[in-house]
């Protein structure tokens, strides 16, 4: 018996030996196919060599005029949100608003960077460490190292995929340079996709040597960067490889927590709670913004009602909507988890061209799950494509591949918001080509699956009791998702009456009403103005030359305005008495040094903050009748108070929105007083809009990373809930005795807001 057990061992091992032999056989002649061209005449041969390399330098000339060129004259705004966070680090700010859409706007401005924006919404906080050597510098001399930086990982990265597939390296940097636009606007806007394409390679290089902790770790470091890959763990867990995928989430997690002591408990916390949920529904940006077409713009744009951007959809459904995405969604990764052997890959006996043809799989599958699909994110679908062509063995499956991955990296959408059946099609080309990708790759993996190279790399069917309970853990996942989008939407599509119809407007901030007119801040294409109803501007500088306005203060009866404006290293508060559009306006006094006014109900004091390196402090003037400064600037709060925003509750009674370890929360004082906390809990609150009558106080509040409005007043114990939904509401101010206007970003990107109203009386 022991010497039968023996024997077989030895053939067991003779014959995965000379599995392993075939596979590298088969290898090597896969190579010799994909890089020969023997079996063509001489002259047909170099005639093929001379057009793929004219068309590698033209593709090259092209990058650099296009791409580089541009991106090594100009800033951009990409970089710039990087460098500028990481910037705050290396000058020790606090970081706990890095994610406030004014707060950094206003710090790119005192920095001096002449971009029209500053956001780090939906970026990982950990994104901003690989530029915190470059921050020291100038941030234009700091995109210039990162640019010759990339180029070298971009080189790098070829020459890794050429000696990985054995394919000729002219072809592989062929293949990368048809991904012409993401290529051209990563460098041109100093994103770090390339360094994602560089990570991805190196994963797939230590997973085909058995690395499996290495794997796992680059993984991490890619996944702390961008949140994708760290969806690679399903994959490891399909494959059966626990070690990859404990490392994976293991070092993710640990970059995390190195990540709270660098940025602080705040601003990790807004991360987590408020902005990676977001993130995951496709909300951080516009839901349906047709310039990054994904599958969750497409199911926005048929069933989900917007007032701006999508108020005729295709066919309005919210149910639909919770149905038919999450199965969409579901469906492909289903099917993509089902073509992918569940057997652990020896490097020894595994066949590499399924090995590859997984790997690439599961990356397009993430890039075609995406909520967030810019174009340069497709970079990495240059490792895609050179493993497809590596393993694939018809020359008709090569070619169908190339072309759909030219039309995903390549193709612009057409803008055709008229005609949503025609943009359905023409606009979504992107998608549709990334989609063919996938499918290309699963025909090619399942092609794979039925040649017997080796006894190993067979598969069974599956058991019907098995495949059963496969289906019924399907339908639990989709119907559970269904409900809760379900959930999700309907609150999205219920809220109050929006009122915002402006066309070219991004968003809207702290709305206040002079003189009947409404004014707001707006984020528009050239940075942010003061607008009235009508659109209309105000001018703060006599020569023309306008700087970002990114606060208002004001009063419904009077016609003096404050306004703060931010540029060249310092913000200035500019008081106006005249309309918008009137050119022939001057100002009538500036303070310099100030931020955020708020004025007195009677006109006759002003507040504002002073920042230094990000901690404010408040600040208090006396105005004539004509709104001319009379007195020097007297300080408000205590010593060390860090000061957001200040607003009049009555002309001798002040509210501050004061930060906690990072958590605003409301302080009432007088001038010369010590301040008090208005609520005693620990929910973030910011400033209130205070009824003329003096009865009722309207907050904005913070619940589980979301804003909503609350209403308070001495008749009542508790607060009453005004709004509600996974969507903010801030900024609140009154329009009347009873109807409250206030900033939404329901069914918009977070904190894109649009004006809303709501009637309290009817709501309280």
């Amino acid at each position: 018996m022991l010497i039968s057990q023996k024997r077989s061992r030895r053939i067991l091992k003779k014959k995965s030996k000379l599995s392993s032999y075939r596979i590298a056989a088969t290898d090597l002649l896969h190579r010799r196919i994909v890089n020969s061209d023997t079996n063509l005449p001489v002259a047909l041969r170099r005639s093929i060599y001379l057009a793929e390399f004219l068309a590698l330098v033209a593709l090259c000339a092209l990058f650099v005029a296009k791409g580089l060129l541009p991106g090594w004259r100009s800033l951009r705004s990409d970089f710039g949100n990087y460098y500028i966070v990481a910037r705050l680090l290396l000058e020790h700010y606090p970081m706990d608003r890095i994610y406030d859409w004014i707060w950094l706007q206003r710090v790119k401005d005192h920095l001096s960077i002449h971009e029209p924006y500053a956001a780090f919404l939906g970026l990982t906080p950990f994104s901003a460490l690989p530029l915190l050597p470059l921050a020291c510098l100038d941030a234009l001399e700091a995109k210039r190292i990162w640019l010759v930086m990339n180029l070298g990982i971009l080189a790098a990265s070829i020459y890794a995929m050429h000696k990985m597939t054995g394919i000729e390296m002219r072809r592989v940097a062929l293949i990368a340079f048809l991904a012409f636009i993401p290529l051209r606007n990563n460098f041109m806007l100093g994103q770090m996709h390339v360094v994602m394409l560089a990570l991805l390679v190196l994963a797939y290089w230590l997973y085909t040597r058995n690395m499996q902790l290495g794997c796992g770790a680059v993984l991490g470091v890619a996944a702390s960067l961008k949140v994708y890959p760290l969806f690679f763990v399903f994959f490891f867990l399909r494959k059966r490889e626990w070690k990859t995928a404990a490392m994976l989430v293991g070092s993710t997690l640990g970059l995390l927590a190195v990540c709270f002591p660098i940025f602080g408990l705040t601003a990790m916390r807004e991360f987590l709670i408020a902005q990676f949920p977001r993130m995951l529904r496709g909300e951080v940006t516009d839901p349906f913004n047709l310039w990054a077409p994904s599958a969750s713009t497409l199911f926005h744009r048929v069933f989900m009602a917007q007032p701006q951007v999508n108020p005729h959809p295709l066919f309005e459904s919210p149910f639909l909507f919770a149905l038919l995405y999450p199965l969409s969604q579901l469906g492909l990764l289903a099917v993509t988890l089902l073509m992918i052997s569940p057997q652990r890959a020896d490097p020894k006996t595994a066949d590499p061209h399924q090995r590859a043809l997984e790997w690439a799989s599961w990356t397009c599958l993430l890039l075609a799950l995406s909520t967030e699909p810019a174009s340069y994110h497709r970079v990495v679908l240059v490792f895609v494509a050179v493993l497809g062509v590596y393993a694939t063995e018809s020359i008709w499956h090569r070619a169908v591949l190339l072309v759909c991955y030219f039309m995903a990296c390549n193709i612009h959408p057409i803008v055709s918001d008229q005609h949503l059946l025609w943009a359905i099609v023409v606009d979504f080309l992107p998608l549709w080509a990334l989609v063919a990708i996938q499918f290309c790759l699963l025909a090619a993996l399942r092609a794979r699956q039925h040649v017997t190279l080796a006894p190993l790399t067979a598969r069974s069917g599956l058991p019907r009791l098995k495949t059963a309970w496969v289906l019924a853990a399907f339908i639990a996942i989709w119907a559970t998702v269904s409900a809760t989008t379900f959930v999700h939407v309907r609150g999205m599509n219920s809220s109050n009456d929006r009122m915002d119809s402006s066309v070219g407007v991004s968003g809207r901030f702290s709305p206040h009403m002079s003189d009947k007119h409404l004014l707001a801040v707006a984020m528009v294409f050239d940075g942010y103005r003061v607008l009235d109803e009508n659109g209309s501007k105000y001018q703060t500088n006599p020569d023309g030359t306008e700087f970002d306005q990114l606060a208002i203060a004001a009063n419904p009866d009077s016609q003096l305005i404050w306004i703060e404006a931010a540029n060249d290293g310092h913000s200035r508060l500019v008081e106006l008495q005249t309309r918008p559009g009137d050119t022939s306006s001057v100002p009538i006094a500036t303070i310099s040094d100030a931020e955020s006014p708020a004025l007195s109900p009677d006109g006759k004091s002003l507040i504002f903050i002073r920042e230094i390196k990000g901690t404010g402090s408040a600040w208090i003037v006396s105005l004539d009748k004509d709104g001319q400064v009379l007195t020097a600037p007297a300080p408000i709060g205590l010593e060390g108070m860090d000061v957001r925003n200040a607003e009049f509750s009555t002309p001798n009674s002040i509210l501050l929105s004061a930060a906690e370890n990072g958590i605003p929360h409301l302080f009432v004082t007088r001038v010369g007083g010590s301040p008090q906390r208005v609520f005693s809990n620990t929910d973030a609150t910011d400033l209130p809009a205070i009824h003329a009558e003096g009865s009722m106080l309207v907050y904005p509040r913070e619940i589980r990373g979301v804003w909503r409005l609350y209403a308070s007043d001495p008749g009542r114990a508790e607060a009453t809930q005004l709004t509600f939904g996974d969507c903010n509401a801030y900024d609140p101010t009154w329009l009347d005795a009873t109807r409250l206007l206030y900033v939404s970003d329901c069914g918009r990107g977070m904190k894109f807001g649009a004006l809303a109203e709501l009637n309290v009386r009817t709501a309280h």
